[in-house]
């Protein structure tokens, strides 16, 4: 085996070793979850789903009722402040969550960037 052949298939073994560190670079404190799991609970009955798609961006899945939904956003926003995210920068975004469970698109009826 040449030296070129050594090097590419050593870089593919450590890729393949490193690739799991990777896929998990984006850890969620408990914080994260309790949130996502209150707007997933009855508790909160606009929300139909919410996830995290990045430590500072949250996504609440909602029926569009052809209204803005900033002001829910600013809500949820509210909320996360109450659970200690309060100056941390989070994206709320509200999505239309009959498109993304029928066809797989994010598309998007409200956000706000919290303070």
């Amino acid at each position: 085996m040449n030296f070129n052949k050594t090097v590419t298939l050593f870089a593919l073994l450590i890729a393949i070793l490193c690739s799991p560190l990777l896929t998990y670079a984006d850890t969620y404190s408990e914080k994260h979850t309790e949130v996502e799991k209150l707007f997933k609970s009855n508790e909160e009955k606009t929300t139909k789903d919410a996830i995290w798609t990045a430590n500072n961006i949250f996504k609440v899945g909602v029926i569009n009722d052809g209204s803005n939904r900033n002001g829910y956003a600013q809500y949820v926003c509210s909320v996360l402040d109450d659970y200690g995210f309060k100056g941390k920068g989070i994206w709320v975004q509200v999505i239309d969550i009959v498109k993304l469970t029928s066809n797989g698109k994010w598309v998007k009826l409200g956000e706000s960037r919290c303070k």
